[in-house]
């Protein structure tokens, strides 16, 4: 019960406010569009007719081609030759340019040799052997088995010298070197040299302590001596140090030809597994060979088949990857754009096209294509247009537009909508919607790219009564027209259809010949008041 006390106070206010906005709406009116005295002299009237009326909605767009081709290389290589020009016609299958061909046409070399191989696995494995041919194959095996023997034999035989050999130079530099440590003389000649280096690095350093780095030879002074001890020290060690070398040199002798002879050892080693693997992997071919000739065949023929299948599919793919070192056109028209020179690496699998509404012609864009090359068919051309959304949901299908160019004034050519994006594209955080307009004539004067601007007829109405729209008020939802009937403006409510630029629909509270007022706007006169009528600005006079 309270709750239905409520509804009912809320509706009460909602009418009296509803009320209270059209009194204040036609007092406004009144005061604004309507003069203190409604004579006839000051009156601008309207005699109600019937005529056509046109609501539409404009966008701005680009002229586009009806179709349009980013073409490129599939594979990869230098450009040798280009045969077309930005601008020129071409057709489809049309040569456009060429890379090297080389590496494809050995691949398909190789892929054709592959083939003969498979042909010639798969023959032999459809024809029976003769007891000839197996006996050769068990021939081959017993060779491959035997070498593979000798092979193991020279090897182990090799490794045994070699072993031998380091352990008699090892035993060798062990005696030299026992020798050396229990030889006096050798003992001597060390600790010579030992003492000879000390006396050496005293003299050198009582030289610089004399500050005789300064000076340069001859020298002066206590340098003199210093000099001389130095340089008779240096020849001492010098006479040690070959003293000695003669003692080492048995031992340094012995040491070289043990390096010599393992590294010799090593590499024996490791060419000789090399000799052994080869020799094993010999008799395993031999063996699976005899095996394969002489064993059951359907599942050898199956594989052979399936080796063959392969080797044929590979040619096919090396033949079509020959193909395309030729670019050929897709389809005709105009080339646009050309992305490369002889000698350049070719751009391969770059760049798509972005399709327009309805069709087959590319959406405006301003950033460059990564294709190779873009050919457009200008035979047909085509606009693009976003457009609003509050607009795009008046736009259908076949609907008549108007398009100008302002590239080429004074021409105007009429087409008709293809279609309109069912998604929206936001651009700046504007949201539109692209669509197609297809031109129903052509005209040499107009390009790609061409900004258009269409206007689109979105409702129409023939044959229908109408009133200008300055006559029309609007208020709570309703539209009113001041009639003259004896003289005075009676205000009438109307029903409206189709609303266009200059005059809108009725259908309904008015009928054909009846007289509506045009408002005028007041303007102030030189004396301070006000006037209206035939001598104030009237807007939309005429309709």
């Amino acid at each position: 019960m309270e709750v239905s006390r409520l509804l009912k106070k809320t509706r009460l206010v909602v009418a009296a406010l509803a009320a209270i906005a059209l009194v204040l709406g036609g007092l406004i009116y009144r005061d604004v569009f309507v003069g203190t005295k409604n004579t006839s002299s000051s009156v601008n009237l309207y005699t109600v007719a019937r005529r056509t009326v046109t609501a539409s909605v404009t966008g701005t767009g680009n002229l586009v081609p009806a179709q349009q081709a980013n073409v490129s290389f599939k594979a990869s290589g230098t450009l040798t030759e280009i045969d077309v020009k930005v601008g020129d016609h071409v057709t489809a299958g049309q040569v456009l340019a060429r890379i090297d061909p080389t590496a494809q046409q050995n691949a398909l070399a190789g892929a054709q040799a592959n083939v003969a191989i498979a042909q010639a696995n798969l023959q032999s494995a459809q024809t029976p052997l003769t007891a000839s041919q197996i006996a050769q194959l068990r021939n081959n095996l017993a060779n491959a088995q035997q070498t593979y023997n000798d092979t193991v034999a020279q090897v182990n035989l090799t490794n045994t010298q070699d072993s031998n050999q380091v352990t008699t130079d090892q035993n060798q530099l062990a005696t030299d070197q026992q020798a050396l440590t229990f030889n006096a003389a050798y003992q001597a000649a060390k600790q010579a040299l030992t003492t000879d280096q000390g006396t050496l690095q005293t003299a050198i350093n009582q030289f610089n302590a004399d500050g005789c780095k300064s000076q340069t030879y001859p020298y002066s002074g206590a340098c003199v001596a210093d000099f001389t001890a130095v340089s008779t020290d240096q020849s001492k060690v010098n006479a040690d140090q070959l003293a000695l070398n003669g003692y080492t040199a048995a031992v340094n002798a012995d040491q070289a030809r043990l390096n010599q002879d393992t590294a010799k050892q090593q590499a024996d080693a490791s060419s000789g597994q090399r000799s052994i693997n080869q020799a094993s992997a010999s008799v395993t071919s031999a063996q699976d060979n005899l095996n394969t000739q002489t064993e059951s065949k359907p599942n050898q023929i199956l594989s052979a088949q399936a080796q063959l299948a392969s080797a044929q599919a590979a040619v096919q793919t090396a033949q079509q990857n020959l193909a395309n070192t030729t670019l050929v056109a897709p389809m005709d028209g105009v080339v646009n754009s050309i992305n490369g020179v002889v000698g350049e690496n070719a751009i391969t699998g770059s760049g798509t096209t972005a399709q327009a509404p309805g069709t087959q012609a590319p959406l405006p864009s301003s950033a460059a294509s990564g294709a190779f090359m873009v050919i457009g068919n200008v035979s047909a051309m085509e606009v693009v247009i976003p457009f609003a959304e509050s607009d795009a949901s008046k736009l259908a299908f076949n609907q008549d537009t108007q398009v100008t160019f302002d590239a080429v004034p004074n021409l105007a050519i009429s087409g008709h909508v293809v279609a309109v994006a069912s998604a929206a594209t936001v651009q700046s955080g504007v949201i539109n919607y692209y669509a197609t307009v297809a031109l129903n004539q052509s005209n040499p004067a107009l390009k790609q790219g061409m900004t258009s601007n269409a206007t689109v007829t979105v409702s129409k109405a023939t044959n229908a009564i109408v009133v200008p729209n300055l006559a029309i008020t609007r208020l709570g939802g309703e539209a009113y027209v001041n009639t003259y009937v004896s003289g005075k403006a009676v205000q009438t409510a109307i029903q409206t259809g189709v609303v266009g630029d200059q005059y809108t629909e009725v259908t309904g509270g008015l009928n054909e010949g009846a007289q509506v007022v045009i408002p005028t706007l007041k303007v102030s006169s030189a004396s301070g008041g006000s006037r209206s009528g035939g001598g104030g600005v009237r807007i939309g006079a005429g309709g």
